[in-house]
């Protein structure tokens, strides 16, 4: 995930028609979507601590970030003007390039072929994000569900173990090192 962000970034260098351009759309929807995916945390860590009546605080927030955001989404991804739609976007493009016909803000067929690109890319991430919102939340459903039916906290950690001692690195004891 970090070299594709990478890459976008480094398109933004090298490309002028990237960058910024490439990237924006993209962080009003994962910024808000990572907020959903926060609040939905949140919601679940609270039923499985069985505070049930306190669930509502992150779970407005959680509901109304994921109906904007997953709808920003749909719009980003299907909307059929150029100027909103990422496929939109990239079939306009595709018809003048494959028409010979050079569209502004391209000033060459290579330019064109990077709008194309870039658009296609941002479609593939919305869609990606999309269903990273959507995996969670069936996750976080079936997790709160399970324990809201629990009669006790489900929210129990894992006892601590130590790691024994002579394990890792080659001639690493887990003490103080040999003087």
């Amino acid at each position: 995930c970090v070299a594709m962000w990478g890459y976008l970034l480094y398109q933004g260098v090298i490309d002028p028609l990237g960058g910024i351009n490439t990237l924006w759309p993209l962080f009003g929807i994962s910024n808000q979507m990572l907020a959903g995916i926060a609040l939905m945390l949140a919601t679940v860590v609270l039923i499985k601590m069985k505070r049930q009546r306190y669930i509502w605080v992150p779970l407005v927030p959680a509901m109304w970030l994921l109906i904007c955001t997953t709808t920003a989404g749909y719009i980003k991804l299907f909307d059929p003007s150029p100027a909103v739609g990422f496929l939109a976007l990239a079939t306009k493009y595709r018809v003048a390039l494959d028409a010979g016909q050079v569209l502004a803000p391209a000033t060459s067929i290579d330019q064109m072929q990077h709008v194309i690109f870039n658009a296609y890319t941002n479609a593939v991430l919305t869609g990606l994000f999309l269903f990273v919102v959507f995996a969670i939340l069936f996750y976080a459903i079936k997790v709160g569900v399970a324990a809201w039916g629990s009669k006790e906290r489900t929210d129990k950690e894992a006892p601590f173990q130590a790691m024994p001692l002579g394990t890792g690195k080659a001639g690493y004891t887990g003490g103080a090192t040999n003087v």
